[in-house]
């Protein structure tokens, strides 16, 4: 018969494993929260891009005005630079969403920390039937509350072209408050 043995793990082969595992855990937990954070915040991006490129689209094919404002019920417009709490877009005839003009689409909330605000100078996007979205060039800044992705801004020109940037529409260094 042969010598009988038993096999296993040493205390000090699992201690180093454990060891090994901690580090490991150690380093890599903070960076995929910072990857989750930065894809929640580059969708809250894209989801606010994609609706102004519908509301142009929509209001060239139907040759009528469409708004894009913030709203809290999904169903009207408020008057905060805030937008967390979603928008609405329609098509509008005087600016205001009356039970009569159909809802094209409603934005939801933001993630939970993320802000978003627009510039103060335009709390309601309008594009004309032109496409083009006339008043002042605007901005929308998104910020992670906790400050560990970085900001992202949509810069609105009056032509009605979103564009995405990590720096201010003037090409300044973007700073959340």
């Amino acid at each position: 018969m042969g010598k009988m043995h038993a096999e296993g793990v040493t205390l000090i082969e699992l201690l180093v494993a454990l060891s090994v595992m901690a580090i490991v855990l150690t380093l890599g937990v903070p960076a995929f929260t910072d990857f989750f954070a930065s894809g929640r915040m580059s969708a809250a991006a894209n989801d606010v891009v994609s609706a102004m490129h519908l509301a142009r689209s929509e209001a060239v094919k139907h040759g009528q005005r469409v708004l894009l404002c913030p709203s809290s019920d999904g169903h009207t417009c408020g008057d905060s630079k805030e937008w967390v709490n979603g928008w609405i877009l329609f098509a509008s005839k005087d600016r205001e969403h009356d039970k009569d003009e159909p809802l094209l689409q409603a934005g939801s909330p933001i993630s939970p920390g993320i802000r978003m605000t627009s510039s103060n100078f335009r709390k309601r996007i309008v594009y004309q039937p032109s496409g083009n979205s006339p008043g002042t060039n605007t901005s929308f800044t998104f910020c992670d509350t906790q400050k560990r992705v970085k900001p992202r801004v949509i810069c609105l020109s009056n032509t009605g072209r979103p564009r995405l940037s990590w720096t201010r529409c003037d090409g300044k260094p973007l700073i959340c408050s």
